[in-house]
């Protein structure tokens, strides 16, 4: 099984309790990075292919996002 690493961008303001209960739900490694209006996550997972991939990664992003203006963006697979 390939490994992927999955880029979340969150599209509002929010507060640093939100951002880190977020990047805990989403399993993001690293520290997020935020600007005024973003957040950007990254989160990595496993899937067989890269079309696989985008599609758990924006499923899992759905799960745990709802009611937010999210993009979702599979960086690499390995």
């Amino acid at each position: 099984m390939a490994t992927y690493l999955a880029r979340i961008t969150v599209h509002d303001e929010l507060d640093l309790e939100s951002i880190l209960g977020m990047a805990d739900a989403l399993g993001a490694v690293g520290t997020p990075g935020v600007t005024e209006t973003a957040t950007v996550f990254e989160v990595p997972g496993e899937a067989p292919d890269a079309g696989v991939a985008t599609v758990a990664a924006a499923q899992h992003a759905a799960d745990v996002l709802d009611g937010f203006e999210y993009e979702v963006l599979v960086l690499e697979i390995y």
